[in-house]
């Protein structure tokens, strides 16, 4: 191979060579360049880690996955996966992971109250709070990261926030209504159902503003209220949410619609520990009919995709 233009030695060189010190240098360069950026800059959060991690810079890649803006990053770019992978050279424990960030949010809170202009607060941690919105999307990554870690209570007090900030940011809107929903629903998955019930009432009463009270927002809504007040073992309120809900389902997608089974399935357990058992068995065979029809039409669909594709007569 000709290598004498010094484009095809450089292709040569990267592809084929990957350890060498051209490679390296080049590297270096780039992490360097990155630096220079900033965290302030989405692809300097992406970039610097991955190159220090193929540079073998440990000690540089630790402190560059602890950066807020590196966090927000990768998380609302849907990576991560690949952040993930970066902690896994140091720890594997969820807790400690989350306290990096929770505490490095916290530093940021405090310089920003302290009068740390914009431009640093970006340049040190990555991201800036000159608005509410910076906070509400922080809160929400942090969130959504302890609860898919299952450090429950820790989401639910980081949603806590969330709804305050976006109730400062704007008293009633689809990001509220949003938020309230979110934890009400992480209070209703650990059975912390008195925690939760002011949170799905405001989040129904924002819906039914936002929507109008015929609208599928609606009906989610009653539905998780109708969920939390079973817990709580108010039987009859729970039948009347779970009722509403199954009404607006019905008249916004038909009755026959399968993801009007649920509804049917909920409604079956309020009334079988209301001790109605015959209107229970009622409601779960509808929602059984309803669950097969949708596998029966699953399953032609899938037959459909394997039958062989006939030529057209005039082929």
């Amino acid at each position: 191979l000709n290598v004498s233009s010094q484009v095809l030695e450089h292709v040569a060189i990267t592809r084929y060579l990957p350890g060498s010190s051209e490679v390296q240098a080049g590297r270096a360069a780039l992490i360097d360049y990155f630096k220079e950026v900033g965290y302030g800059s989405d692809r300097a959060c992406c970039e610097l880690p991955y190159q220090m991690r193929l540079a073998g810079q440990a000690s540089e890649l630790r402190e560059a996955i602890k950066v807020l803006g590196v966090f927000r990053c990768f998380l609302s770019s849907g990576l991560d996966t690949e952040l993930l992978g970066y902690w896994k050279l140091y720890t594997t424990e969820a807790k400690e992971i989350a306290g990096v960030y929770q505490r490095a949010l916290q530093a940021l809170e405090s310089d920003a109250r302290d009068g740390m202009p914009p431009a640093e607060q970006l340049a040190k941690y990555g991201v800036c709070l000159d608005g509410l919105e910076a906070m509400s999307e922080l809160l929400s990554h942090l969130a959504r990261y302890l609860a898919s870690t299952a450090q429950n209570l820790a989401c639910i007090s980081m949603l806590e926030r969330l709804v305050q900030v976006q109730g400062q940011l704007a008293p009633e809107s689809p990001q509220l209504a949003a938020a309230t929903h979110r934890i009400a629903s992480q209070c209703w998955r650990i059975a912390y159902f008195e925690q939760g019930l002011p949170h799905v009432q405001r989040c129904l009463l924002l819906q039914e503003r936002l929507n109008g009270r015929d609208s599928l927002e609606v009906s989610e809504a009653n539905s998780l209220l109708a969920l939390t007040l079973f817990g709580l073992g108010r039987l009859e309120e729970a039948e009347a949410a779970m009722y509403a809900s199954l009404k607006v389902r019905e008249s916004a997608v038909g009755k026959e619609h399968p993801s009007v089974a649920e509804a049917l399935l909920h409604m079956g357990k309020i009334l079988l520990r209301l001790g109605r058992a015959e209107e229970a068995r009622d409601y779960q065979l509808r929602a059984n009919k309803l669950m097969g029809a949708r596998t029966r039409k699953n399953i032609r669909q899938l037959k459909d995709s394997d039958m062989p594709q006939h030529a057209s007569e005039g082929e």
